[in-house]
């Protein structure tokens, strides 16, 4: 999919050819094609679950918002922000919203940067059966191999569905992954206890994987947020980063994913500053 595209269009500027006669004149002044102004503001939308949502965490500020305000720093454009979390929403729910005519779809239509952040609820018609040992399978993980497929195919839909949308315009999206598709922490180990937070977490692994090689098909930034909350070998705790629930992020697991797209976006702009993504060079449209 293309959606960073930030290079300006080459001017090709033809000789005039000379015929054979001895005299010269001077050729005429030829009409300058009239450049797009730059846009005034740029227009970051949130799309995905509770967790852009900001769900479990009254009071908080949502990384959508947070992310926002980074990107609106130095001489950066500002940023509107359209946060579009709805808490419960599957990934099927996301591309429905995105049908010609909805809410979403108008919104993305005049995006210049979209987060993604969905999945995690495509697993939790399985969870029961799990819980009660039948989930059978490798590693007891058996139930939740038909959904690994299914949220493929949805993701993929979504981000062509954005591009659809975008209609060429120049876009970036970045798709997160997740530090875990269920409760972690303290509160999962004290209602599941251990085992369910190591089945938990090699789910959650398989589901990244899906995610990520989707939005690197589609050429999306994936965004991880499994080693963002677990570090880099993935056996950190992150209750300190949790909402009393143990399921959606606390102000500061807001503030970390704001500053992971962050990071994403300065790999990008290759600049220093995410704010460069957003820059008054930038001319998405």
């Amino acid at each position: 999919m293309r959606r960073w595209i930030l290079a300006v269009p080459a001017v090709v500027v033809l000789p005039l050819v000379a015929g054979c006669s001895t005299t010269t004149t001077s050729p005429a002044a030829q009409p300058q094609a009239e450049q797009p102004s730059p846009p005034t503001v740029a227009t970051l939308v949130g799309l995905g679950d509770s967790i852009p949502a900001g769900d479990g965490c009254p009071g908080c500020t949502p990384f959508v918002e947070l992310f926002g305000d980074e990107l609106s720093g130095g001489d950066a454009l500002p940023v509107q922000v359209a946060n579009l979390g709805v808490g419960g929403w599957t990934s099927t729910d996301l591309l429905d919203s995105l049908e010609p005519g909805e809410y979403d779809a108008d919104a993305v239509r005049d995006a210049d940067v979209v987060t993604v952040t969905i999945g995690a609820n495509d697993f939790y018609a399985e969870l029961d059966d799990y819980l009660d040992g039948d989930c059978g399978g490798d590693g007891g993980l058996g139930c939740f191999a038909p959904v690994l497929p299914e949220l493929q195919t949805t993701l993929t839909s979504v981000l062509d569905r954005i591009t659809e949308l975008r209609d060429g315009q120049p876009t970036a999206v970045l798709v997160t992954g997740y530090w875990d598709v269920f409760p972690d922490g303290d509160v999962a180990r004290e209602l599941f206890g251990p085992q369910f937070l190591r089945d938990s977490s090699a789910l959650t692994l398989r589901a990244n994987d899906v995610i990520s090689e989707v939005a690197g098909a589609e050429g999306a930034t994936y965004v991880d947020l499994f080693g963002a909350f677990k570090g880099a070998w993935g056996d950190g705790d992150p209750t300190g980063l949790l909402a009393d629930d143990g399921d959606h992020p606390n102000q500061s697991g807001h503030q970390l994913i704001a500053d992971a797209l962050s990071s994403a976006a300065v790999g990008q702009s290759g600049s220093s500053e995410a704010s460069a993504f957003t820059s008054s060079e930038w001319s998405p449209r």
